[in-house]
């Protein structure tokens, strides 16, 4: 009996992929909101997080944004505690921004967040088609990597250590 060619699964995989990533990110953002923090806000934090202190200027242009939306948005998160500004002595003009303890540990409750409602969705899963989530998982991450190269990410290292 010959094979039968089937169409490329490619375009399936993409929109369920950005379905299922749209849902977990509207999940996601319903309960930082609850938090108060939104996702602009989040990307600062873990930008800072990977990066360590950072100039104004240059965390603008990490974010791609202006320097004055930058500000607004920093402003917010100092005014909760969950990041510093500080001048340099030797030059006034250039201003470093870094994340504080309480912004630590924000970071690690959406983090908690983030497993919680992974592991919820995972858990309706039987366990064979689990471990074919995770082979397919490690075989995508695998090519990820080789695609776009293999970028130390704080966040995600911290991530995948503290769950193996």
């Amino acid at each position: 009996m010959a094979a039968v060619d089937r169409p490329d699964p490619t375009s399936d995989i993409i929109a369920d992929f950005r379905a299922t990533m749209s849902q977990l990110k509207c999940a996601s953002s319903e309960r930082l909101l609850r938090l108060g923090v939104s996702m602009a806000q989040l990307h600062i934090m873990f930008t800072l997080q990977r990066n360590g202190e950072m100039t104004m200027s240059g965390l603008a242009e990490v974010l791609n944004v202006s320097f004055s939306n930058a500000t607004g948005l920093i402003d917010r998160l100092e005014e909760r505690g969950f990041i510093e500004r500080s001048g340099v002595p030797t030059d006034r003009r250039i201003v470093l921004v870094r994340v504080t303890p309480a912004g630590e540990r924000m970071l690690g409750e959406v983090d908690a967040l983030s497993d919680e409602l992974l592991r919820s969705v995972l858990e309706r899963l039987p366990v064979s088609q689990l471990r074919g989530v995770a082979h397919a998982i490690a075989a995508l991450r695998e090519a990820v990597d080789s695609t776009v190269g293999s970028m130390p990410d704080r966040h995600l290292a911290t991530q995948h250590g503290r769950d193996q």
